[in-house]
């Protein structure tokens, strides 16, 4: 069994994640060999013949391209490994930019750039815009995650080796958070750094913007738990997903309508930053762009004219 890991527009988080499986990774190579990895080893180009490739981060450059089109051919089977292969990730953002003001800030703009402003040439250009891997290529799997978590990878990569099929919980993060739900009075929409939120409450209730009700889950709720709002980061729960008509944005109105005494108009005048706020991890993909009533087509259109 020959597996390779491929690196694009990304931070390297889901390589080090398969690398945090530590001993784990010894039952691993007894069953299969790591051939390609550019975080793990000096080999340059995937070799033919591979049986598991993962490819991780978004594509944003024509290089990214070539080398997502090369592992898919010399592939058998293609995962879209953590959240920018799966949804475009942070690397989407950039989409609110053009590429020129992009490079303008980068190199010219910054106060640690060079004197003479020089933008580099003989650079990949970059694509006019991020995508999500899925979008240009045929994926088998799909695993969510910034980064995918540990436990979670130690129930599906040694599946995936072996040819098993798992019974993997498909639920939102709100059914894997511990903390309390009630009724509602008074609900006013908090920035995250105001105040400290209670632990045992609900934090959309008690004002603060938590993404668990519409983000899938098998993260354990690990932001919830430690009073953090869930920034949204394992992506899309599956019935956003699976219905054209449901959206990030649309579904966590009606959500913070149901629970408190307020009309979806109001909520919608209290909400913030929405590209930061609703799609920071899914704004580059066509998947959530293509929705019918989804806000990224004019989002990504208002800050790029």
């Amino acid at each position: 069994m020959k597996i390779a890991i491929e690196e694009l527009a990304g931070c390297s988080g889901c390589t080090i994640a398969v690398l945090d499986l530590h001993e784990m990774l010894l039952d691993v190579v007894e069953k299969a060999e790591i051939v390609y990895s550019p975080v793990i080893m000096d080999v340059k180009e995937p070799p033919e013949g591979i049986d598991i490739a993962f490819v991780t981060g978004a594509v944003r450059n024509e290089e990214n391209r070539e080398r997502l089109k090369m592992i898919r051919k010399r592939s058998k089977v293609l995962v879209a490994l953590g959240t920018c292969a799966c949804y475009g990730g942070v690397s989407g953002l950039s989409m609110l930019s053009s590429n020129a003001e992009i490079f303008n800030k980068v190199y010219r703009n910054g106060a640690t750039v060079g004197e003479d402003g020089k933008i580099p040439s003989g650079v990949p250009p970059f694509t006019y815009r991020a995508f999500a891997v899925g979008d240009l290529a045929m994926m088998d799997y799909y695993i969510t995650g910034c980064p995918p978590k540990e436990n979670f990878l130690r129930e599906i990569i040694p599946a995936l080796i072996a040819g098993d099929s798992l019974d993997l919980s498909r639920k939102s993060v709100c059914s894997e958070c511990d903390r309390k739900m009630g009724s509602v009075e008074g609900w006013k929409l908090k920035r995250r750094y105001e105040g400290v939120p209670d632990r045992e409450h609900c934090l959309l209730g008690q004002g603060y913007l938590c993404l668990g009700p519409v983000t899938f889950g098998r993260c354990g709720a690990s932001c919830p738990k430690n009073n953090v709002p869930c920034h949204g980061c394992n992506g899309p729960s599956l019935d956003i997903l699976r219905e054209p008509c449901r959206d990030l944005y649309n579904m966590m109105v009606r959500r913070i309508s149901d629970l408190t005494d307020h009309k979806e108009k109001e909520i919608e005048e209290e909400l913030y930053d929405v590209a930061h706020t609703m799609y920071p991890f899914t704004i580059g993909s066509l998947i959530m762009e293509d929705k019918e009533n989804s806000k990224i087509r004019d989002l990504v259109k208002e800050r790029s004219l």
